[in-house]
């Protein structure tokens, strides 16, 4: 991942950049294919200001704060993209149907030989093999 950092109205320190880098590197731990990242601070009076984009396979995701202290307003942001990336992690884990699921959606149709055929149809189909009954009914009771 590739981190650029801009600091208008002020000077980048180590540690303000070591800290912004460590933060957005534990982003990886929910989606792991940031390409790009780049962090806008800025200080307008008292407030400081912190866009931070996010480039990732496909998407794009943005946040922003504005706070009296910098390190909670990075730590707003960072927070923010970690929701949308897990919301988008998601996402892409329903678009993915297990064995069964695939089944219950209709998307999988098991024929008499035990055989799985991959279907795509609008309206789901379900196919179900014969079952002998060996049991006798059951005898009712007036209770």
């Amino acid at each position: 991942m590739q981190i650029n950092i801009t600091r208008r109205n002020g000077d980048l320190s180590e540690s303000l950049k070591d800290y912004i880098e460590k933060k957005l590197i534990g982003l990886t731990r929910h989606y792991q294919k940031i390409i790009d990242a780049h962090v806008i601070m800025d200080r307008e009076g008292k407030n400081h200001r912190v866009e931070i984009s996010l480039k990732v396979t496909r998407h794009t995701f943005f946040a922003k704060d504005r706070s009296t202290n910098l390190r909670s307003a990075i730590d707003s942001c960072v927070d923010k993209l970690d929701k949308q990336l897990i919301k988008l992690k998601g996402k892409i884990r329903r678009k993915t149907l297990t064995p069964e699921e695939a089944v219950l959606k209709g998307r999988v149709i098991l024929t008499e030989s035990g055989e799985i055929e991959s279907v795509e149809r609008e309206e789901p189909v379900l196919t179900f093999e014969k079952e002998e009954i060996d049991e006798e009914p059951e005898k009712k009771t007036g209770t």
